[in-house]
């Protein structure tokens, strides 16, 4: 009973995996936003940075706790499932 649940369990690393992809994708787009507005001369684009900012560390959360609730929710199957 051992490869029960594999699927989801694949599906929580899954959604971990992506969730830090967000991250370093959110973070790669900050540092271009902000050199291109360095290398032309104009000024940060505030509501900009904070809007990417805030919607990656948003989008990451959801990602990684899906990945979380996933896992747990297969574990108190594993622990409460009795034949």
């Amino acid at each position: 009973m051992s490869h029960s649940f594999e699927l989801l369990k694949k599906l929580s690393a899954v959604f971990k995996v992506l969730a830090f992809v967000v991250l370093v994708l959110m973070a790669i787009g900050l540092v271009g936003t902000l050199m291109a507005a360095k290398q032309q001369g104009t000024a940060v684009p505030v509501p900009v940075v904070v809007n990417m900012v805030f919607s990656g560390i948003l989008a990451f959360l959801m990602m990684f706790t899906l990945g979380e609730v996933i896992r747990i929710l297969v574990a108190i199957e594993s622990n409460t499932h009795k034949e």
